[in-house]
């Protein structure tokens, strides 16, 4: 049953990742705000506390990805699927300018696709899901190959896939039959002597 909803979810946010536009994943609320962090942690340069600060009095929960100083102040941003925070402080009066971006369920579900923001434990389920994936198609592929009343229609039904998915992609993706001229043309350079 895992592996059927890990193949619904990922099936699922494959069609909703190519068409965001269609689903509103590309279009942010956006939402500004004006806060105060603590001046004796700036004092400090306490950068531990006031991430913990920003995260308890904006309710944060995403990774944090940057910690700048930049002279007079510092810039702080978080991320997390369906969710942006850039947030700058002034070293001087403490007073923190929060900018938020929040993206509704389509935009959360394809940053979970894309393991974009999600974390180290999310990798390993996109990493098991995977596996699943391609046992589960692996193990279809020998079923066909094995039975002798299917095993011409799976061959043929195999044979028609693989050649199908060549073509569309040499004569319909742009720009691969010339990639793949200049990867057959373009030596390899070989590393110089010592």
């Amino acid at each position: 049953m895992f592996g059927l909803l890990v193949i619904f979810l990922f099936g699922l946010t494959g069609y909703t990742v190519n068409h965001e536009d269609w689903f509103g994943a590309t279009t942010p609320r956006v939402h500004e705000s004006e806060e105060k962090t603590p001046t004796n942690l700036i004092a400090k340069n306490d950068r531990l506390g006031i991430v913990e600060s920003l995260r308890s009095s904006l309710k944060i929960h995403g990774a944090m990805t940057a910690f700048d100083d930049l002279d007079d102040r510092f810039s702080v941003g978080f991320k997390e699927p369906g969710q942006i925070w850039e947030i700058e402080i002034d070293k001087s009066t403490g007073v923190t300018r929060v900018h938020q971006e929040m993206f509704n369920f389509a935009a959360v579900i394809n940053n979970l696709h894309r393991g974009r923001y999600a974390g180290e434990a999310w990798r390993w389920v996109i990493d098991v899901s995977a596996i699943m994936m391609v046992v589960a198609c692996g193990t279809g592929i020998v079923m066909w190959l094995v039975l002798p009343r299917r095993r011409s229609v799976g061959v043929l039904a195999l044979t028609l896939g693989i050649i199908g998915t060549v073509l569309v992609y040499l004569f319909l993706v742009p720009g691969a039959d010339a990639r793949l001229k200049s990867n057959i043309a373009t030596p390899t350079a070989s590393s110089p002597a010592n």
